[in-house]
This record gives structure tokens, C-alpha cells and sequence, in this order.
């Protein structure tokens, strides 16, 4: 299988007008942070429905600062799923906060309102929700009614969910604080950098300290009232964000079409989400994930078993006070099928008809039936 016949696992999207953004931004010679950064920060937070919006340099990066601009501090508790990408606890624990783990649904993978009241404590400071896959629904609407009930904070880790919307509320509007990421994978990407949303002008005020030199006015006083670090993202990056935030609908429309045609050609099969978009990952259970593994590379398809139960991961490994038996199914079960912007609906078929001819059984998702 030559190269340009393979489907690889994830596939961004670029094009003229992203390239010519970027070339616009050198040509006038503003590629620090500047304007472009300020204004792209703003369209965020308006395209979401906050007050406010501030980049960073990393997802990841805008969970730590979400979390210090709210108040916690190094030792407090928070909880955060026992499954998924290891950025989302990474970007607590590399902070000395501590992160206590919380079972997932079976089905949607995301932690609920059931799963939290079995592990939140009286040290319990801050619940972390991660929109898996883009997931934004009921779960996340429980989630927020449950914290405000028992005084946590709520931070909303976005991610994946740039575009998703429940009841009229956007991803990334839930919660104190809410966090995107625009690495390479996601339907809007810089290649790297991430967003810290909110509504409090002081949260935003902290985010500011955090992220540049620990004062919101000393570019202007030259005097700094606070320590922060640098981690302010630039004006290259938020040229080529703010390109692809205006032609947003088109880039889930494309998902929305290569996802179409797993969903008609594995219809109990493949991982869905709340509302109308496509998640941002086409995912299967399967019975022997690294069979089918095997099987879809053969024919030039690329696919991975990636994430895992967190405790798994040495640094976590004192997190395994109790079994987490759905994160585990997800972990020795889930593969993640080629996804991304730039995937077709021509390749999405041959994805599809690869994962049928593999001979691999895959175990059904009950939310998907009527």
C-alpha cells in the first residue's frame, strides 16, 4: 500500500486561507502575542457564550492556570476521570494538586453524577468533567447542578469539543472555567495552544497573572505585583485559529459526512455523542482490539489502541484505591479509527468495509439503538 493510498489515524485540515492567514501575519510583522491573540481570544469566548476568553500555550497548560485562576491551590483535591488522555490529570498533577480518580460510563465514557457521588470526599475541592470525544449532554447539565449543590468548583475540559452544543448551550460554557485545545487532532488546530473561558472578570485577571509575569499591567507600569511565568501563545498561531474558527461550520461539516458513513455502515458499532455533530474520534469496541489492529493495517488503514485507565500510568499508579472496572473495559477494548478533518467520506468507507472484512467481533453500544 503506497503512502498516499494510506489512511492514516488522524488527518487535519488545511487550507489556502489558513496558509494565507499565517502569511499575512509574518508579512506585517506581528508574530508575538498581539492583536490577532487578543482578538481570537475574544471570538473564542463569544463563540462559546462567555464574558471572557485568554490563549495559552497548550491544553494542558490551560487546565493548570484554569485551576490556579479559580482559586486551588497545590494539595487540593480535585476528581477527574479514570480514562482518558493522560494531558487532563498531567495538567494538575505536574502542579502538585491532587487528582482522585472516577469510574466512567460504559457507554459515553465520561464520569456522571452516580460516579461522582461514590468518590468525592470532604477534601473534594474541584470536579474536572472531560467532554470525551466532544461528548456534551445531560451528564454535563447533572455534573454542573450536582457542584453548585456541594459548593466544587467545576472545570470544564473542552477539549475535544470545540463546535458541540447541548440545548442550546455551547461546549465550553459550563462550569467556573472551561478549557479548549488546539492541538493537532482537534477540529480547530494551531498545532498547539489552548483557551481558559469564564465569566468572572478576576478569574480572567488571574489567568492574565498566571500566563504573563504575575501582573495584568506591567508591560504598562513596569512594575510586577506577583510571579507568573510566560505562557502566553502568539499571533502566528491565533491567525491560523481565528481562519479556521470563521469557516468552523464547514470543518464539522466534513466530520459530520465522514462520520455518516461509519455510522450507516456500523450502526450499533461505533461510539456516539449527545446532538447533531460527529465526536471528534471514530471509535469500536472490539473483542481483540490488536487484531483488529493488525487486520486494518494490512490494508493501509491506520488505527491505534490509545488511553488507558489512569492508574495504569506508574506516576498514577497510588490512584488505584478501588477497581475502576468501565475504565478498564475501555482501555483493553476501545480502537480509535481514523478520524480528523481531512478524513473523507470515500476513505470513511473503506475504514468501515476494512473493520466488516477484519472478522473481528465488536461489542455493540447500547445507546446507539432506538
Amino acid at each position: 500500500m503506497s503512502a498516499e493510498n494510506a489512511v492514516f489515524n488522524m488527518q487535519p485540515l488545511f487550507t489556502d486561507a489558513d496558509a494565507e492567514a499565517v502569511a499575512h501575519q509574518v508579512r506585517i510583522g506581528f508574530v508575538g502575542p498581539g492583536p490577532k491573540t487578543k482578538a481570537f481570544g475574544e471570538a473564542l469566548a463569544a463563540f462559546a457564550g462567555r464574558s471572557y476568553g485568554e490563549l495559552t500555550v497548550s491544553g494542558t497548560m490551560a487546565l493548570t492556570v484554569a485551576a490556579v485562576a479559580i482559586g486551588l491551590k497545590r494539595g487540593d483535591e480535585i476528581l477527574v476521570p479514570a480514562y482518558g488522555v493522560v494531558s487532563t490529570i498531567n495538567g494538575f498533577g505536574s502542579y502538585e494538586f491532587s487528582p482522585r480518580l472516577v469510574d466512567i460510563d460504559p457507554q459515553r465514557a465520561v464520569i456522571t453524577v452516580e460516579e461522582l457521588e461514590r468518590r468525592v470526599t470532604p477534601a473534594t475541592r474541584a470536579v474536572c468533567y472531560v467532554n470525551f470525544s466532544g461528548a456534551t449532554g445531560q451528564d454535563l447539565v447533572d455534573i454542573e447542578a450536582f457542584c453548585k449543590e456541594r459548593n466544587l468548583l467545576l472545570i470544564e475540559d473542552a477539549a475535544c469539543a470545540v463546535g458541540q452544543s447541548f440545548e442550546g448551550r455551547r461546549a465550553g460554557s459550563f462550569g467556573d472555567v472551561s478549557c479548549y485545545s488546539f492541538s493537532v487532532p482537534k477540529v480547530l488546530t494551531t498545532g498547539q495552544g489552548g483557551a481558559v473561558l469564564t465569566n468572572d472578570a478576576e478569574v480572567r485577571d488571574n489567568v492574565i497573572r498566571f500566563t504573563d509575569h504575575g501582573d495584568t499591567e506591567w508591560r504598562k507600569t513596569n512594575l510586577n505585583h506577583g510571579i507568573g511565568n510566560n505562557l502566553r501563545c502568539n499571533d502566528i498561531l491565533a491567525a491560523l485559529g481565528m481562519a479556521q474558527l470563521d469557516t468552523l461550520e464547514d470543518r464539522l461539516s466534513r466530520r459530520r459526512a465522514s462520520y455518516a458513513v461509519l455510522t450507516e455502515e456500523l450502526p450499533d458499532h461505533i461510539y456516539r455523542i449527545p446532538g447533531n455533530e460527529a465526536p471528534l474520534h471514530n471509535i469500536v469496541l472490539a473483542d481483540n482490539p490488536a487484531a483488529l489492529v493488525a487486520a486494518l493495517g494490512e490494508k493501509g488503514i491506520r488505527a491505534v489502541q490509545q488511553y488507558r485507565t489512569v492508574s495504569e500510568h506508574p506516576p498514577y499508579q497510588h490512584l488505584a484505591d478501588v477497581a475502576f472496572p468501565n475504565a478498564d473495559l475501555w482501555s483493553r477494548h476501545a480502537v480509535y479509527l481514523p478520524f480528523g478533518t481531512g478524513l473523507t467520506e470515500e476513505q470513511a468507507m473503506r475504514v468501515a468495509r476494512a473493520v466488516k472484512e477484519s472478522g473481528q467481533v465488536l461489542k455493540p453500544f447500547r445507546s446507539n439503538r432506538a
